[in-house]
């Protein structure tokens, strides 16, 4: 499971609940694999078809997942998908795996319109990021979210992680405003790191930090993780065109 340690804007700007109607089971079944209760990693080329009832506008997203090498990035996208985590998945990632995410939300406002968020995530392989400096430079081009991965066995790495997240943000352009989060992960495995260290990062950085457990997934939980984020993502947006 995931434990939000602090939430800095209990108010939220989607319908969460929403997603228990008829219409928004309806997106889900477009999204979902046909024999299984998870989500579908699309391709770039690919689009899921919606009912013609279902009118929706698409918002696409980049993000980018950053850590070392056995942290656990490729657990973390399985898990927002709402599958186990699987030894079979743990090789080191190569190069760059993305993987794209549908999630339909519905505003919490009167007229609630329903929009489609596609979120594409990007696995950037750590030996390759360190060997081929282009890979790092397109991983960060037009980035909206960063969520750093640290394993929660690794102290030496998340003490590191305060100048890793520095050395990502003076890459990006500060032109283009994106969101930081950060996923222990493993936490149900023999950890190193406490709930205390968790608090005391994201009180000290004011970045969010989530705990992770790599033993347990499932789609109720996806949706939660989902839902986080792109109620971070959609109040971003607000706040860059000053409607919040």
């Amino acid at each position: 499971m995931a434990t939000l340690i602090v939430d800095d804007h209990p108010t939220a700007l989607l319908d969460h609940q929403w997603l228990n109607s008829d219409q928004a089971l309806e997106c889900l079944k477009a999204i979902k694999e046909r024999t299984e209760n998870q989500l579908r990693d699309f391709s770039l080329l690919f689009n899921p078809t919606l009912p013609h009832s279902i009118v929706t506008k698409q918002y696409r997203y980049k993000i980018l997942l950053v850590g070392k090498t056995g942290c656990g990035k490729t657990s973390l996208v399985r898990a927002l998908m709402g599958k186990e985590f699987s030894t079979l998945n743990s090789q080191p990632t190569l190069g760059i795996q993305t993987t794209n995410i549908y999630w339909p939300v519905r505003i919490n406002q009167s007229t609630k319109p329903v929009f489609m968020f596609r979120l594409d995530f990007w696995d950037v392989g750590h030996t390759s990021s360190t060997r081929f400096d282009y890979i790092d430079k397109d991983s960060v081009d037009s980035l909206d979210m960063i969520i750093f991965v640290v394993s929660a066995a690794d102290r030496e790495g998340f003490n590191e992680l305060h100048r890793l997240i520095e050395e990502k943000q003076s890459q990006c352009s500060p032109s283009r405003r994106f969101i930081s989060l950060v996923f222990i992960t493993k936490f149900d495995q023999y950890p190193v790191l406490t709930e205390n260290d968790a608090n005391e990062f994201q009180t000290k950085y004011n970045i969010s930090v989530y705990l992770l457990s790599n033993a347990y997934s499932t789609m109720r939980l996806a949706t939660g993780y989902l839902n986080l984020i792109s109620e971070k993502l959609y109040r971003r947006d607000l706040e860059l065109t000053g409607q919040l």
